[in-house]
């Protein structure tokens, strides 16, 4: 899952193409060597409820996700 800036969302690219994550979609964030079911939001940055923890994302990074 990587940042668009342009589009001001969260993307990720499967079967040729890209998609965007909106908020409320639930998946599987890959956190050291395993997933843990996540809900992507936004408030003033974009974070993930993750197990009643809240994590906000860097916009600079890559995430591994899957959607389950």
């Amino acid at each position: 899952m990587i940042y668009d800036r342009e589009a001001d969302c969260w993307t990720v690219r499967k079967a040729g193409g890209t998609y965007a994550v909106h908020c409320g979609e639930c998946f599987e964030i890959r956190v050291g060597d395993r997933g843990i079911r996540c809900r992507l939001e936004l408030d003033r940055n974009w974070y993930v409820i993750m197990r009643e923890a809240r994590f906000n994302l860097r916009s600079k990074e890559i995430y591994q996700v899957r959607f389950v």
